[in-house]
This record gives structure tokens, C-alpha cells and sequence, in this order.
């Protein structure tokens, strides 16, 4: 579960009339929200079907597939944006996906949880569980989460795979968090490219 303040910065990274393909869109609502205020030309790719069955009944463009089944049929650099929401730490094997994001994608908008935010620290350390969170609140044989990571490894990830940040940004449940992200920021959105 993303934050609402992480969305509004999405959409203040979009420029009007870009093409976007959304990566697991869900039930469609964030997309449909970009094509009305602007006016981008999208489209999703989402694996649940009834999430798709819902994004057909607002009006959208959506493949049903995994990520990786979905870009096979996009050419070449065929949007200005890929949107990647929440899904990374989800995914099998994210360099694999990335390699065909860049294919088909000029620009990565990509979201994530940060896996060193104190609260998940306290609770390994002195309680001795696998956290719980407001935004991650299901227990660890029922969350999807396959990856932990941190802004930092985020950041060393980006530098390894030669990704460069262009912006980036660090939120909590009341809002942006500007000092110490890797601590005190639940989740985080970057704005990245392949150099």
C-alpha cells in the first residue's frame, strides 16, 4: 500500500501528454487518474484478472499477464514513462525486468518500500519479529514481498546496474520525509534512466 503524497508526486513527474504503461496496475484507478488530469496516452499490464475485468470497466487500455509476458509485445521505446509502483520487491528477478523496462521505456518511475525504516528496525531488534507496518501489514507467510531492501541498496543497485537517479523522493504516513531517508522514510520513488 502506497501513500497518497508518493502518488501526487508521480503525477507531478509526468509531464502532460507523455506515454505511459503502467506495470501492475492494479484495478486501474492511478492510471485513470493520469489520463484525466494529463492527459497522458496509457496503458496497463496486470496479472490479476479481476483487477483487469475492473480497469476494462474504466474505459482502459490493459493487458492481462505478468510484467515480463507483458513487455514482449511493446517495440523498442515505445513509451516516455514505465511506471513500476510498488512491485519491485515483489518480482522474481528485477534485473531481468528492468533490462526489458529499459527496452521499452525511455524513463523509470519506480516505487518502493525501504526496508531500514526504524520502526522495521526496532522490531527485528528488540522484539525479534518479522515487522509489521501500516503500509506493509500482512505477516511474512502472506506478504508478497520477496526482496527487503533499502535506499541505500536501492542506490548501490542503481549504481551497479549504471541507472542513474534523475529525482527522487522519501515519504512517511504524514508526508514527504526530508532528513535521514534510510531512516525515517517508509517508502520512496525514483525518477531513473539508463545511462
Amino acid at each position: 500500500m502506497l501513500y497518497e503524497s508518493l502518488y501526487k508526486r508521480v503525477k507531478e513527474w509526468i509531464p502532460e501528454k507523455s506515454k505511459v504503461l503502467d506495470l501492475g496496475t492494479g484495478d486501474g484507478t492511478f492510471l485513470k487518474e493520469l489520463i484525466v488530469e494529463k492527459n497522458v496516452i496509457g496503458e496497463g499490464v496486470e496479472i490479476n484478472p479481476e483487477y483487469v475485468s475492473l480497469c476494462i470497466q474504466k474505459g482502459l487500455v490493459v493487458h492481462q499477464g505478468d510484467i515480463m509476458d507483458g513487455l514482449d509485445q511493446y517495440d523498442d521505446l515505445s513509451f516516455d514513462f514505465i511506471l513500476l509502483l510498488g512491485t519491485i520487491q515483489e518480482l522474481k528477478d528485477p534485473n531481468k525486468i528492468l533490462d526489458e523496462v529499459f527496452r521499452v521505456g525511455k524513463n523509470l518511475i519506480i516505487a518502493y518500500s525501504n526496508f531500514a525504516h526504524w520502526f522495521i528496525r526496532y522490531q527485528l531488534m528488540f522484539l525479534g519479529r518479522t515487522p509489521i507496518t501500516p503500509s506493509m501489514p500482512l505477516p511474512w507467510y502472506k506478504t508478497p514481498n520477496i526482496h527487503s531492501f533499502s535506499i541505500k541498496d536501492f542506490h548501490d543497485f542503481c549504481q551497479e546496474r549504471k541507472f542513474k537517479i534523475i529525482k527522487e523522493a522519501f515519504f512517511d504516513k504524514h508526508g514527504e520525509v526530508r532528513w535521514f531517508p534510510n531512516l525515517f522514510a517508509e517508502q520512496a520513488i525514483a525518477l531513473i534512466v539508463k545511462n
